[in-house]
């Protein structure tokens, strides 16, 4: 009887387990589904030969003081 019973618990246990899973994968699935519906997500169809160019921002060139001195300098050529 012993026997019976645990198998019927872990039966229970089983379908509780598969049933629960069931119900939080469908929520993942549908949270990235909605995550990539975003219009931020989505990219424009462009035709073939199209240019796109995407700026970055501008970063300022930083220099610290006391470090030392900055030399600006010119490339000479050997020829």
């Amino acid at each position: 009887m012993a026997l019976a019973r645990f198998i019927l618990i872990l039966f229970i246990i089983f379908f509780l387990i598969r049933i629960v899973t069931r119900f939080v994968l469908k929520k993942y699935v549908n949270k990235m589904q909605n995550q990539y519906k975003d219009p931020h997500h989505q990219t424009q169809q462009k035709k073939e030969g199209d240019v796109t160019i995407k700026s970055s921002s501008k970063q300022n060139k930083k220099i610290d003081h006391d470090v030392g001195d900055y030399v600006d300098y010119e490339e000479i050529d050997d020829d």
